[in-house]
């Protein structure tokens, strides 16, 4: 049997037990805001950076949607702690990067301020401590999200001095 809605053109499956059909499709938060030109990707070049350096940094423009960052990812050529935290008093000095949206057809814009070699910061409360190799990656998120609301603000530090690091950070806005 077919349930049909002739005014728009619309059909549905019904079986002998009389259940619909359907087929869905599940979705990350991520993916459904790729679909919706609401994810960025903000990537860091490499530079030769301090000890206690604040290689990358990030803070939410946007007055009404929170940024849900889901991935940051760091390479640096010294073994060294890695440190992601809230940053105070902030007076952005930093190079700027610009977030490029995830979803090419999208013109959306990122509403963040984000810079790479950031010197204008006071390393606030630390939320992840971490280590990398020496020449190694490493994902600051593994499991989880780190939610900024308005005017809120990330900032992720190398403890130990080198001369290559970048990385990028991901995420998107949740309404």
């Amino acid at each position: 049997m077919i349930i049909q809605d002739v005014s728009k053109g619309y059909s549905a499956g019904v079986n002998d037990d009389n259940q619909l059909q359907t087929h869905a499709v599940t979705m990350t938060e991520l993916e459904q805001a790729v679909q919706n030109g609401d994810a960025y990707v903000w990537c860091f070049t490499g530079y030769d950076y301090d000890a206690a350096d604040t290689v990358m940094h990030i803070k939410n423009t946007d007055t009404v949607r929170e940024l849900v960052l889901c991935q940051i990812n760091l390479y640096c050529d010294t073994a060294s702690k890695v440190q992601v935290h809230k940053p105070s008093g902030t007076t952005i000095a930093g190079t700027s990067i610009t977030g490029v949206n995830m979803n090419v057809s999208s013109s959306n814009t990122a509403l963040a301020t984000t810079t790479q070699d950031e010197t204008g910061n006071t390393q606030g409360t630390v939320l992840i401590n971490k280590y990398v190799a020496a020449n190694g990656t490493i994902d600051l998120i593994d499991e989880g999200q780190i939610v900024l609301g308005y005017g809120k603000e990330l900032g992720v530090d190398i403890v130990t001095a080198g001369t290559m690091a970048y990385g990028q950070i991901i995420g998107f806005y949740r309404s």
